[in-house]
């Protein structure tokens, strides 16, 4: 993600194109809060945990989405696991931003204990809930702002 991009587009359109969706180019907040209200199309699930874990060895689609209910599924995600998709997204996206777009660094900070998540891994409380995702984001926030993280 180069930084003229980051300038020129909204963060919901960042992250709608992190996320695959097709009409990432057209998406504001607002959009995005209705995209989730209606929910993500199913495909949007393997997409995120591919860009996020390509070789599939940290996270899978099936932590966020029991294996049944995706393969069950044929055209939208509830609004639930749209929104645990998003949050991952905003997270992984975050990091991302912070490492300067180097896939290897986030990774690796995602599936490193932290002493302020109470010993437990980014990735795993992220994927865990909403909340979760909102500690990780503040930690990533109060790093990005030079406190002590």
């Amino acid at each position: 993600m180069q930084a003229a991009e980051r300038g020129a587009t909204s963060e919901a359109r960042r992250i709608a194109k992190f996320m695959g969706l097709a009409d990432w180019a057209k998406v504001d907040d607002l959009g995005l809060v209705e995209r989730v209200a209606k929910g993500f199309p199913v495909k949007t699930a393997t997409v995120v945990i591919e860009r996020i874990d390509p070789e599939g060895k940290f996270v899978r689609a099936t932590d966020i989405i029991p294996k049944s209910t995706l393969h069950r599924r044929k055209h939208a995600l509830t609004k639930d696991e749209s929104e645990k998709i998003w949050a991952l997204s905003k997270v992984f996206f975050e990091v991302l931003r912070i490492y300067h777009d180097d896939a290897g660094r986030a990774a690796r900070f995602m599936i490193q204990e932290h002493p302020m998540l109470g010993g437990r891994t980014p990735i795993d409380l992220a994927k865990e809930s909403i909340a979760g995702a909102d500690l990780v984001l503040k930690l990533l926030a109060k790093a990005d702002a030079g406190v002590a993280a």
